[in-house]
């Protein structure tokens, strides 16, 4: 397992009420690569668009950690993430 990278310049955070909204892009080179994030301690949702590159991805949290599942290198994955 390694860390997803993520792409400079794409990271934004903003706050929804008491939710923290990140929206960023990563690269993954491998299957159980995973990100994360410094300000979210805790994921409450995950969304993962993938059609940039057209493959499949998909995702497991524990706490404020993704690990991401696909088939290989993708690079330029948006994730929108919300937690605390």
């Amino acid at each position: 397992m390694a860390a997803a990278t993520v792409v400079a310049g794409t990271r934004r955070v903003s706050t929804i009420g008491a939710k923290r909204l990140v929206t960023l892009k990563v690269n993954i080179a491998n299957n159980g690569d995973t990100y994360t994030d410094n300000a979210l301690k805790l994921l409450q949702g995950v969304s993962i668009d993938s059609s940039a590159s057209g493959s499949a991805v998909g995702a497991t949290t524990s706490g404020g950690t993704i690990t991401f599942s696909s088939g290989g290198a993708i690079n330029n994955l948006l994730l929108t993430l919300i937690g605390l």
